[in-house]
C-alpha cells in the first residue's frame, strides 16, 4: 500500500470513518458505528483483511496483537472453536497486558512478564502457571493463524518459539456415589415450582451421558431418539473438531428424567427447542448446588444475586466423574473412549489406573505361589 496510514476520524454525525490515502488519493470507508470502542475494532479487522502491507514492506508491521486476536475471534473461534468460551476469557485475561502490543510483540520476555504477573495476582486473580500457560496457547494460535501463508495477513516472522510454563497433572477430582446423591437432592431444593429445574437437567445428564458442557448446552430435544433410546450430541453441519460428539444410548436412571423435562419443555408445539431451555452458561448454577450440597469446602451461601466462589466442582469434574466410575465398574478403556470422544491414547493415561484388576493375575504370578507367608 502506497500512501497514508489509515486511520479514524469522527464525522460530523458521529459515525467514525477510517481515513487513507492511496496515490495521493483520499480515501475512506464507514465503520458504521458512533462507538470508539466498536470503530476500533472495526479498524483492527478492517487493516488485516484489506490493508496488510505497511510501508516498511513487512506484513501487518503497524497492527497490534488486539488486531490479531480481532481476525482470529471472527474468522475462527466463533465459527470453528469448540472451546469458544474459554478463548474468549483468555483474551479478556489477556488483553490488558497484550492488547497494545505490535503483532510482532509476543517474545519470550513479554510472555515471561504476563506468566509472573498472572501467578503473583498482579494481574487478574491470582492463578498457576499452567493455566497462565493455557492462555497465552491461544495467543500463540492466533499470531499463527494470522501468519497462515494461505491468509498473508502478518509477518511468518512474527512467530516466535516461546517456553511456556509445562501443563501440570490432571486434576483427579471426582465425585463417590454418596456426592453424588447428595448434589442431586441439593438441586431438587433448589428448585423453583414443580418442573426440574435447569441444574438438575443438566446434571442428570452430565453424568449419564459423560458429556461436555457445550455439547449438553447445544442439545435439542429433536436429537434426543426415545425410540432408539438414544442421545445425537453432534449438532448437524457443525464442523468437525478434535472434540468429538458421540451418539450415547439413555441409560435407565436417565430415560425417565429426559420425559418428564420432555413433558415439562416450555414449547410443546416444537421438538427442536433446547433440552437446558437456553445457552446461559452454568457454572454459577452448579456451584450454588454444591454449595447447598456441603461439598464446598468452607465456602458459605452467595447473597441473593451475587456469583458464588468456584468449589472446586465444575461440568468438567461431572464429566470426569462419569469417566471413572465407568472405568471403575469394567467398562473396558476403548468404549470410554468412544462414550466420551477422545482418543484411546489420552482415556488410558486418566483412567486405566481405575482398572487394576487386569494387572492382578501378573503379580499373582511373580511369586508363583511357591513363596510361603511369614508366621
Amino acid at each position: 500500500m502506497s500512501g497514508s496510514t489509515p486511520y479514524l476520524k469522527k464525522s460530523k454525525t458521529g459515525t467514525y470513518y477510517v481515513h487513507w490515502t492511496e496515490a495521493r488519493v483520499g480515501k475512506r470507508v464507514s465503520t458504521r458505528t458512533t462507538d470508539l470502542a466498536d470503530a476500533k475494532t472495526f479498524l483492527g479487522t478492517w487493516l488485516l483483511m484489506e490493508h496488510t502491507a505497511p510501508q516498511d514492506g513487512l506484513l501487518g508491521a503497524n497492527l497490534t496483537l488486539a488486531d490479531v486476536w480481532t481476525v482470529y475471534e471472527r474468522k475462527h473461534v466463533q465459527t470453528k472453536l469448540a472451546g469458544r468460551y474459554n478463548a474468549e476469557l483468555a483474551w479478556r485475561q489477556m488483553e490488558p497486558h497484550f492488547g497494545s502490543l505490535l503483532a510482532s510483540g509476543l517474545s519470550q520476555m513479554a510472555t515471561d512478564d504476563y506468566v509472573s504477573k498472572r501467578t503473583s495476582g498482579r494481574l487478574g486473580r491470582k492463578v498457576k502457571p499452567q493455566t497462565a500457560a493455557k492462555e497465552l496457547s491461544y495467543l500463540v494460535a492466533a499470531v499463527r493463524f494470522c501468519a497462515d501463508p494461505k491468509r498473508k495477513l502478518i509477518d511468518p516472522s512474527f512467530v516466535q518459539k516461546l517456553d511456556l510454563p509445562e501443563p501440570g497433572e490432571p486434576r483427579d477430582r471426582w465425585l463417590k456415589t454418596e456426592e453424588i446423591q447428595k448434589l442431586l437432592d441439593a438441586a431438587r431444593r433448589l428448585r423453583r415450582g414443580d418442573r426440574l429445574s435447569r441444574g438438575e437437567r443438566f446434571l442428570w445428564l452430565a453424568l449419564e451421558t459423560a458429556a461436555r458442557k457445550q455439547a449438553l448446552l447445544d442439545l435439542t430435544w429433536d436429537r434426543v431418539d426415545f425410540e432408539t433410546n438414544v442421545i445425537v450430541l453432534d449438532v448437524p453441519g457443525r464442523k468437525k473438531t478434535k472434540k468429538v460428539r458421540a451418539t450415547v444410548p439413555i441409560s435407565k436412571a436417565l430415560r425417565p428424567i429426559l420425559e418428564r423435562a420432555f413433558e415439562e419443555r416450555l414449547d410443546k408445539k416444537r421438538d427442536d427447542g433446547l433440552v437446558l431451555d437456553n445457552q446461559g452458561a452454568v457454572w454459577a448454577t452448579i456451584q450454588r448446588i454444591v454449595i447447598e450440597a456441603g461439598l464446598g469446602g468452607k465456602q458459605k451461601k452467595p447473597a441473593s444475586g451475587a456469583k458464588p466462589k468456584a468449589t472446586g466442582i465444575s461440568p468438567h469434574v461431572l464429566r470426569h466423574t462419569a469417566a471413572t466410575h465407568m472405568a471403575r465398574k469394567g467398562v473396558s478403556l476403548w468404549i470410554i473412549a468412544k462414550v466420551l470422544g477422545n482418543s484411546i491414547r489420552m482415556v488410558e493415561k486418566v483412567y486405566a489406573k481405575h482398572q487394576p484388576e487386569d494387572l492382578r493375575d501378573a503379580v499373582d504370578a511373580i511369586s508363583g505361589g511357591f513363596l510361603e507367608a511369614a508366621e
